[in-house]
C-alpha cells in the first residue's frame, strides 16, 4: 500500500492537546518539562509519513522537546540510547498518548 499519494489526517485538536501535557515518551534524556511538550508525529511510511509530508495526526505521541528531538535523531545520543530501547518506549508513549486522548475527549 501506497500511504504518501493519500490526504493525510489532520486533527488541530488532537496537536493543541499536547499543550501543557506531561511527556508521554519518558526517554533516558527526558526533561520532563511540560512547558516543552509537543504532538510527535511517528516517523514510519506506515503511519503516513512519506516524503516531506508528516505522518497523520493520530499517529504520534506527546513528548517534551528533549525526547522529541531525541526521537527525531538531532542529538547525538540518539543511536546509542536507541540501540535497544527505541520500540519499547515509542509504544509506551503511542498508547499512554491515545488513554489521554480518549479521556479528554478529543478520540472517541
Amino acid at each position: 500500500m501506497n500511504l504518501s499519494k493519500r490526504e493525510p489526517y489532520r486533527n488541530k485538536k488532537i496537536l493543541a492537546a499536547a499543550k501543557g501535557e506531561e511527556c508521554t515518551l519518558n526517554s533516558p534524556v527526558c526533561n520532563y518539562d511540560s512547558r516543552t511538550t509537543v504532538f510527535c508525529h511517528l516517523n514510519e511510511e506506515f503511519a503516513g509519513k512519506g516524503g516531506s509530508q508528516k505522518a497523520d495526526d493520530h499517529a504520534g505521541f506527546f513528548g517534551c522537546g528533549t525526547c522529541h528531538d531525541l526521537y527525531d535523531g538531532r542529538t547525538q545520543d540518539s543511536l546509542s540510547i536507541w540501540n535497544t530501547s527505541e520500540d519499547f518506549y515509542v509504544l509506551r508513549a503511542v498508547v499512554r498518548t491515545t488513554r489521554r486522548l480518549l479521556d479528554k475527549g478529543i478520540l472517541k
